[in-house]
């Protein structure tokens, strides 16, 4: 024990850490202490940075319960009973050197153990997810009580002796499904840490040995081939990401096993970061600040292109690597050349990312994952100037109500709806009675210009349905969205387009901009959720037009600077292609010709004609200023 843990402090320096920590981190110290000020009167506000499933409003624990529950809803107190805040007394003492940090932070973990004497897995204090956690955050506690000579022995013994009947419960509550879920991953890594630190302790060798075996299994069948989490949600890939990485800076044996996983997940992460610096809400999901946990993966991956513009380490990073992290984050910095053009197209979970100079954009169309997957095939998130346009619906609740399930379905995502029918039908917090099978997710891409096309299928109708979405974005400047939707029959759509709430709409523009439609569309209230237990009302766009057994539709939005005319297709014949789609478009930069064949051409000859620009292709655009054309496809 001993051993290792004067391995891993080898290089952290309590003196530099502190004084890092008070000049250059101290914004963020504010919010550490103002954590550890209301900790120490038993005050619970969940809200950092990663917290699952956070609480903004306080509640006093006079009298401490660990069985407490709040607004109906047992999440409240599974992120009591994680004890993942207590690592803040830590940071306060390493500042401050303030012993009353100490003793509070033992008397909550000695109160724990003393009145949660019975562990059940349907228990709101002894989850088998939430036991997890707790083991891994009093591992990480015990390293530095031991460190700072802060824990006697008798203490280690009570701690040991605890983390053993947690440990010895989970093993016996191990359930098959977990090697496809974040509560396995989150069972494993800290089962395997509390080993690799505490072996002399506790007799916990063959939950040692499972524990390897199955996160093995757990990173080949949940972390798919191209780095995404099964789960189609960003907040849970984050979890089993960080349970792994911190399970590696620990144990940093494991590296060279998982360094290539590890990778590939931060780097999806990374793209899933907005131009806002957070998270899009994907999935169960809010909107999460990244910088931490990239710079963090920056040092233990040496990846200097996991950083961004920020100027230093933030403390996360600190405690996790002292001294040495702190150094070779410096040297990173100095050799990250920041990319304004990047995009990544995720094969297996059907995600494309684009990032351009003050813009960015998601959409999704790929299968589905756990319980935590929304119904938003088809769907995508627009930032433009970084800001905030076009958004996902977030989570709100676990709770059975109504909202929750409207933020789960199609009803809350930016995508088409026909007959007013969803794509899906939620019938609880945690089920589907119904849900949209895709059909395709395609990306391509050449220089400034991207194209994506997505298809899936519902069985919400009479007959078949079939939605195809085709977004094409021409820099940072302009996108460009083609519906088309077969039904047979005669049927409404509707167009819906979810606004964040602080986007402007008005006279046909939605902040900077400009709308182009064939039918107008009008506002309508709808709600989204930024946080869990956070409602925030807003307004979605949205246009209804009839249709008899096929539509094919388009909505274009383009910045103030830019004009776009539509332009006829023609086949060479010189027939009108009806459902070909042109359009020039000019800035003080660019002239444009951007060319969609939609359906496939089984008539006529299959040379394409716009003002004299002859094509072969589905999504083509010619420069008119250098004769050069790209076919996208």
């Amino acid at each position: 024990m001993e051993v290792e843990i004067k391995k891993y402090f080898a290089t952290f320096d309590k003196e530099y850490c502190r004084t890092y920590i008070q000049t250059v981190c101290a914004d963020e110290y504010k919010q550490v202490k103002r954590r550890i000020d209301r900790l120490l009167d038993n005050r619970f506000i969940f809200d950092r940075t990663w917290d699952m499933e956070p609480c903004l409003v306080e509640h006093q624990l006079i009298n401490m319960d660990w069985t407490t529950v709040y607004h109906d809803d047992p999440e409240w107190a599974y992120m009591l009973n994680r004890h993942e805040y207590l690592l803040d007394f830590l940071v306060g003492y390493l500042v401050e050197e303030n012993p009353l940090y100490i003793e509070k932070l033992k008397w909550y973990i000695f109160h724990w153990i003393n009145h949660v004497t019975d562990f059940f897995p349907n228990s709101v204090t002894t989850r088998t997810l939430d036991t997890g956690i707790r083991c891994f955050s009093w591992l990480k506690i015990i390293l530095f009580l031991i460190e700072w000579e802060l824990l006697d022995e008798r203490e280690l013994t009570i701690l040991c002796q605890s983390l053993q009947k947690q440990i010895d419960f989970l093993m016996t509550y191990y359930r098959e499904k977990y090697t496809l879920s974040n509560w396995g991953v989150l069972q494993t890594t800290a089962i395997i840490a509390c080993y690799h630190f505490l072996a002399d302790k506790l007799e916990i060798d063959d939950a040692y040995l499972f524990a390897i075996k199955e996160l093995e299994k757990q990173l080949c069948t949940q972390v798919l081939e191209d780095g995404t989490q099964f789960e189609q949600s960003i907040l849970y890939h984050v979890e089993v990401y960080k349970a792994i990485f911190e399970l590696v800076v620990l144990v940093p044996e494991m590296k060279e096993s998982i360094a290539a996983i590890l990778s590939k997940m931060a780097h999806y992460i990374r793209m899933m970061t907005t131009s806002s610096g957070k998270t899009v809400a994907f999935g169960d999901s809010d909107e999460h600040d990244t910088a931490d946990l990239l710079h963090a993966s920056a040092i233990l991956l040496e990846d200097s292109q996991l950083l961004d513009n920020h100027a230093h380490l933030e403390i996360y990073g600190v405690m996790l690597f002292g001294k040495k992290g702190i150094d070779l984050f410096k040297i990173l910095k100095e050799n990250n050349v920041e990319n304004t053009r990047e995009s990544a197209f995720y094969k297996n979970s059907g995600h494309v990312c684009i990032k351009e100079q003050d813009s960015y954009l998601f959409f999704k169309n790929g299968p589905i994952g756990s319980a935590h997957s929304h119904s938003d095939q088809n769907s995508f998130c627009l930032y433009v100037d970084n800001c905030p346009i076009f958004v996902d619906s977030g989570r709100y609740t676990y709770k059975e109500e109504e909202r929750r399930y409207d933020l789960k379905s199609a009803y809350s995502h930016s995508t088409c709806l026909v007959d007013g029918i969803s794509p899906d039908n939620v019938v609880g917090s945690w089920e589907y009675d119904d849900y949209p099978q895709t059909l395709y997710c395609d990306y391509r891409h050449e220089e400034a210009y991207h194209y994506i096309e997505g298809a899936y299928l519902s069985h919400r109708h009479h007959h078949l349905c079939v939605h195809k979405r085709h977004i094409v974005a021409i820099g940072n400047s302009a996108w460009f969205v083609i519906d088309e939707v077969i039904c047979e029959g005669e049927h409404g759509l509707s167009t819906q387009f979810i606004l964040d709430d602080t986007a402007v709409f008005q006279h046909n523009t939605v902040n900077t901009l400009n709308i182009m439609s064939k039918v107008p569309f009008t506002v309508e209230p709808a709600i989204i959720s930024k946080q869990y237990n956070t409602i925030v009302d807003t307004k979605k766009l949205v246009k209804h037009q009839p249709f008899t057994n096929q539509i094919i539709d388009y909505t274009l939005f383009a910045k103030d600077t830019v004009s776009i005319r539509k332009k006829d297709v023609y086949q060479s014949d010189g027939t009108l292609l009806e459902n070909g789609l042109a359009f020039e478009i000019k800035d003080n930069n660019k002239h444009l010709l951007l060319i969609l064949v939609v359906e496939e051409i089984y008539k006529g000859e299959k040379l394409i004609v716009v003002d004299d620009v002859k094509v072969k292709g589905k999504c083509s655009i010619y420069d008119k200023k250098t004769n050069k054309l790209h076919r996208l496809k």
